[in-house]
């Protein structure tokens, strides 16, 4: 841990802290840790003998940051897992009603995009390209000693997803892609196998996004964008992540609204960082990277 990493450790600890606590609230069972736990053991370790051994300073800091990005992904997925399991009312009437009021029909843009096979893989590469983007600017980024801008853009990213969740939680959503054989997910079936308790136990290494609104395939295209202002690398990635917002109605079976709303919640996230009066020096004062 070092002093820039310390803060992103102490929010995973609290977001992993949330969800145990919200687990024994529902009873809710957890299996399949050990190939986790193997992972992270695994990149702890070499974070550790590098920074220890004086050699490979930045091997260190790739291991690191990928280990805090992977208890990112289990914590944050659990999470938003924990927010679906409840009954009540559901609000895609609304956000439909806003979609048309907008001007936008999705079951005819997810038809246009099928009927396009070159349209829907130039959507298609983005969209699945979370994982890629992650680990790709864990090693830019340390590439260019910049530990600054990836404590940003995973604090930015956990605190986006409290917001998300948050929203989710409050309002939830099943998505246009209900009764759409051609779009349903899988993630359909847990979201209404967790409203209707039928999903008692989870499955660590199945956890998927459940949540539609906001999109937080939106909300990581602008957090994403913005770690790489001023950087070389920040036109092909600001237009790269443009396609992405682009491609989460059709590829993400959301509701543009979901869009909308996953901006603005990205949006946020930054103000509020940029907000905050005790952030690290390392993060005040960076230089360009």
């Amino acid at each position: 841990m070092t002093g820039v990493s310390s803060r992103v450790w102490l929010l995973l600890a609290g977001l992993s802290g949330c969800d145990l606590l919200w687990c024994a609230a529902l009873r809710m069972g957890l299996s399949h840790w050990s190939p986790l736990a193997m992972a992270s053991l695994a990149l702890l370790g070499l974070t550790l003998g590098c920074r220890h051994s004086g050699a490979g300073r930045r091997i260190a800091a790739i291991a690191e940051w990928i280990l805090l990005w992977l208890i990112f992904a289990v914590a944050g997925a659990l999470l938003t897992y924990l927010a679906a399991a409840q009954d009540g009312p559901v609000y895609d009437a609304r956000l439909a009603l806003a979609d048309a009021e907008l001007g936008f029909n999705w079951a005819a843009w997810f038809d246009f995009v099928a009927a396009h096979p070159a349209l829907k893989l130039l959507l298609a590469i983005p969209y699945q390209s979370l994982v890629a983007q992650v680990v790709l600017s864990v090693l830019w980024l340390s590439y260019r000693g910049r530990d600054d801008r990836n404590a940003e853009l995973l604090i930015n990213t956990t605190l986006a997803l409290f917001m998300t969740t948050a929203v989710f939680f409050l309002f939830p959503t099943l998505g246009p892609c209900v009764g759409v054989p051609a779009c349903q997910d899988a993630y359909v079936d847990d979201l209404v196998g967790l409203r209707h308790g039928s999903l008692p136990s989870l499955d660590i290494m199945l956890l998927k996004g459940v949540i539609a609104f906001p999109s937080f395939h939106a909300v990581l295209a602008i957090l994403f964008t913005y770690a790489h202002r001023g950087s070389r690398v920040f036109v092909p990635v600001a237009v790269f992540n443009a396609l992405m917002l682009l491609s989460v109605p059709s590829e993400g079976g959301h509701y543009l609204v979901d869009v909308l709303g996953g901006v603005t919640v990205g949006g946020l996230a930054i103000l509020m960082t940029r907000a905050l009066p005790a952030r690290a020096p390392a993060l005040a004062t960076a230089t360009t990277g």
